[in-house]
């Protein structure tokens, strides 16, 4: 729960506690030796950095169990390099994100190793977690779960062992999880973490692993696996029918038309790749390492230049989260990461190859993800000079600064476009209305309608809704789909500088407008 968002009580966040746990222990341990506020600083720097430890450790493994030693360093180079992945490990970023990237690659990991039960087992621990503290890997997922597939089908008794292992320790954890790891928000029109539609849907996903590692040992020919597996396939899609249909229609399914339309439709990384996104330059930083990477992957499996199995496998890992990734970018946060790898292998196959010192140094260059980002930045700056203006502009509004004098007004609630909300939560001690988190439905809805009615009716909102506070940026709410919304609105009339007489200005210090409501009843009944 964010406690300090939406309608009074909190809104749902959509990952678990599991994601906190490991900061939370580095607090609580270090509050006694530093103080309270030297042990949270010293977590959202240590916790980030572990975790990038973690990944590129991961991917010179994964590099050397596919091609070999010499492949390792490389990738870990490669790796360090690979935007928009390695964004998601600045310190001070906390978020569930990159906690997933690193349980993916140990995924990945686990595939490309010697099968046995026991990996098996720990593949399935790895995604039952990883599905536990949110969906934003499920594409990746899907994918590893088709390599698996292949694995099974062409493989032998040491693949039924570890999709046996795989099957039971997916639900198995899963189980366990659902026990002791019970939301007290448990939505079941979500499917956009652990909610009842997706755990049920990982139970049966489980279930039929362990039926195909129980069934292969009697399976000796590849047409009898094809039909087995058909059959559980079947099966467990007829049970996710049932139980998991919301997870059909997306994870944002559940929010109301009208943030569909107007905020939902404006997130980048909720977007595909090549469609609606701010600027050209945003396309190559985030999707040509990824996309280079996999064609790279599947040329070096069919040339047969890996070890076999491991190869093709590998390839259909990045074949399918690249499709994934052109339907919704947000899938390069951890795909680029992978396709580094397949840089790393072809740099290590010419190292002894003093004749190929160009090709080398063409491979170094296009397998640096940071490469695409610092030519999107000139691109950006030729092309879309008005959209680099409007977030310098989003920058100044949100300086810290401003936060300072608005921290030190008694506590309140703010109604505050969606764009500010996740600012005033951090830096202040108010209740926000409105903040970029989809399940925040009623606590999103109620700020539109407050910016986009007339002042007199949003007069009598803030009464009834008890808000103390407003607060607005110049480029908030300017976005096309609320064009015809803005007219004779109160958010047209803050920033057009008529300012209505229920709010008194309060100079913040920089380009946020921020007002106190002058008027309240003496008990207001928070209501959305």
């Amino acid at each position: 729960m964010q406690y300090r968002l939406g309608p009074p009580g909190g809104a749902p966040m959509h990952w678990s506690r599991l994601a906190d746990a490991v900061p939370a222990a580095m607090i609580l341990i270090l509050t006694p030796l530093l103080g309270t506020h030297a042990a949270e600083v010293s977590a959202v720097i240590a916790w980030p950095a572990l975790l990038f430890l973690c990944y590129l450790l991961l991917a010179g493994r994964i590099a050397q169990r596919v091609h070999g030693p010499a492949a390792r360093p490389v990738a870990v180079v490669l790796a360090a390099l690979a935007f928009p992945t390695i964004s998601l490990f600045v310190p001070g970023r906390i978020d569930h994100h990159a906690l997933q990237i690193v349980l993916m690659l140990a995924l990945v990991d686990g595939l490309l190793r010697r099968p046995s039960l026991a990996t098996g087992a720990a593949m399935g621990v790895i995604a039952a977690a990883s599905l536990a503290i949110g969906l934003e890997s499920a594409p990746e997922l899907v994918a590893v779960m088709a390599a698996l597939g292949w694995l099974w089908l062409t493989g032998d008794a040491g693949e039924d062992r570890r999709a046996l292992g795989f099957g039971l320790a997916l639900a198995g954890a899963t189980g366990v999880m659902l026990v002791f790891m019970h939301p007290d928000a448990w939505p079941r029109e979500w499917c956009d973490g652990f909610t009842p539609a997706s755990t049920s849907a990982t139970l049966a996903l489980g279930a039929g692993w362990g039926v195909l590692g129980l069934a292969g040992r009697r399976l000796p020919t590849l047409p009898l696996r094809l039909a087995t597996a058909a059959v559980v396939g079947i099966a467990v899609a007829l049970s996710v029918s049932r139980t998991s249909m919301v997870c059909l229609a997306g994870p944002y399914d559940a929010l109301t038309p009208f943030l569909k339309e107007v905020w939902m439709s404006n997130v980048s990384e909720a977007r595909g790749l090549f469609v609606g996104q701010d600027t050209p330059g945003t396309v190559l930083a985030y999707g040509a390492l990824s996309l280079l990477g996999s064609a790279l992957a599947v040329i070096q499996a069919v040339r047969g230049g890996w070890r076999g199995r491991r190869a093709i496998a590998f390839a259909i890992v990045l074949v399918i989260s690249a499709v994934a990734a052109i339907l919704q970018i947000r899938v390069t946060y951890i795909l680029a990461g992978l396709a580094s790898i397949p840089f790393a292998v072809a740099i290590a196959a010419t190292q002894r190859r003093p004749e190929r010192m160009a090709a080398r140094l063409t491979l170094w260059v296009l397998g640096a993800g940071v490469t695409y980002l610092a030519i999107s930045k000139q691109m950006d700056t030729a092309l879309a000079k008005p959209i680099e203006a409007a977030r310098v502009d989003a920058r100044r509004c949100t300086a810290a600064e401003q936060f300072v004098t608005i921290a030190r007004q008694p506590r309140g609630l703010v109604a505050a476009p969606i764009d500010l909300g996740s600012y005033l939560i951090g830096m202040t001690p108010h209740h926000v209305l409105a903040a970029g988190y989809h399940r925040n439905n009623d606590g999103n809805m109620a700020a539109y309608r407050f910016f986009l009615s007339p002042p007199a009716r949003s007069a009598a909102m803030a009464r009834r809704m008890g808000v103390d506070y407003v607060a607005l940026c110049p480029a908030n709410m300017r976005e096309i789909a609320l064009e015809r919304y803005r007219s004779g609105s109160l958010v047209d009339a803050l920033q057009s500088g008529r300012v209505p007489d229920w709010l008194e200005p309060v100079p913040a210090g920089g380009s946020m407008l921020f007002f106190r409501v002058r008027e309240r009843l003496p008990e207001p009944t928070r209501r959305l």
